[in-house]
């Protein structure tokens, strides 16, 4: 392996395991000092690539504890209050982690830290981590929420509920339904050889999902960010590339979106979005705090281009893959460290009441993940 290639999978996890804790992974150790099922999860990822099973065994235990009788589980099980002096880099501490269901804890239910504890779950079982029988329960639990959640087939999520959580959508969202679709997949996968009749209703439920995926959101060259009262055409890299490297797409479809996704990239990665939200579409507390541009189409994160790698692997395309590999190195070896999110310029972000988080574990671990990836 190339000397440079391996530096920069020491700095990633040496990045990542910062965030280790006696209960799971954290987002970070300055201001996202919780535990977030996106940040931890997505991060989970290069933890089972390193072997760090212990760790991401933790963290799925940690959620399951706080799953409701309904099945949900928590989004976001918090650390500390959220207070100003915890975005200057002060966070205060409870006695003990405090779940939390809905957005800010008063808007609509979020669905990603369900999906994600399954799937995670499920990938833990696939590595012989987990005991079926001890899950199973809770798993079917999970999913019987989940499917209550539907409309059109998909899962239908309210506002900011994923990742891109500045821009007020709403509906049938991509990032949503490629998890939900990647949950059914590594599940069935795992089931198989368990429970043959489980099994054969999870495969049809995730084809069921994957024709639903296809039918509402494909416009004819990839994707659509989200359907909310009609289908929504942004083009969103990340869960595209998702699609591409998670196995959802045929090769006519991952041509395409790979093609599309190679007009957004800048710098040593992608653009969130394209084209920009609409102000209106913007949470009217990012623009009160000035960080407006914090997502869309603005602010560079690695996100979007290690979900590209990941996809231009699996396609085959080695050129591009070395290509986008350097710039990965080159951006990691000047900075020494793994940032949340940059200027344009490049530089981490900086602004008066928020700084770029580091270490970053979502961006450490998945960086990890695509690296492994053959």
């Amino acid at each position: 392996m190339d000397k440079n290639l391996v530096e920069v999978i020491r700095i990633a996890s040496r990045e990542l395991r910062k965030c280790y804790t006696e209960e799971g992974i954290i987002a970070g150790l300055h201001h996202f000092t919780d535990y977030w099922a996106r940040d931890g999860f997505f991060a989970s990822l290069g933890s089972l690539s390193v072997g760090d099973y212990k760790v991401v065994k933790k963290m799925v235990n940690l959620f399951y504890k706080h799953q409701r009788g309904d099945g949900l589980i928590p989004y976001r099980i918090l650390r500390g209050p959220i207070t100003l002096g915890k975005y200057l880099g002060h966070p205060k501490f409870f006695t003990g982690p405090r779940p939390t269901y809905k957005l800010r804890g008063i808007g609509n239910e979020v669905l990603d830290g369900t999906s994600l504890t399954l799937l995670i779950t499920s990938k833990l079982g696939l590595e012989n981590k987990l005991n079926f029988k001890k899950y199973s329960l809770r798993i079917k639990v999970g999913l019987k929420y989940l499917i209550y959640r539907e409309r059109q087939g998909l899962l239908y999520d309210g506002l900011m509920a994923e990742w891109n959580d500045t821009a007020l959508k709403w509906g049938n969202l991509l990032y949503s339904n490629i998890i939900y679709w990647y949950m059914y997949d590594q599940l069935s996968t795992w089931t198989n050889k368990i429970d043959r009749v489980w099994h054969k209703q999870l495969v049809k439920k995730k084809n069921l999902i994957g024709l639903a995926l296809k039918e509402r959101l494909w416009n004819g060259k990839y994707f659509s960010d989200w359907f909310d009262y009609k289908r929504q055409d942004y083009l969103y890299p990340f869960g595209n590339c998702l699609a591409v490297a998670w196995g959802l797409t045929n090769k006519k479809e991952s041509e395409s979106i790979i093609n599309e996704c190679e007009k957004l990239r800048i710098a040593f990665t992608l653009e969130t979005n394209f084209p920009k939200y609409p102000f209106w579409r913007i949470d009217p507390l990012q623009r009160l705090i000035g960080t407006a541009n914090y997502q869309n189409q603005s602010t560079l994160w690695w996100q979007p281009v290690i979900s590209y790698l990941a996809a231009l692997k699996k396609v085959g395309k080695k050129s591009e893959v070395q290509l986008i590999e350097n710039e990965i190195i080159t951006k990691i070896f000047k900075d020494k460290k793994i940032y949340e999110c940059y200027e344009r310029s490049g530089k981490p972000y900086n602004r008066l009441y928020f700084t770029s988080e580091q270490p970053f574990a979502w961006a450490s671990g998945m960086l990890l993940w695509a690296l492994s990836l053959k």
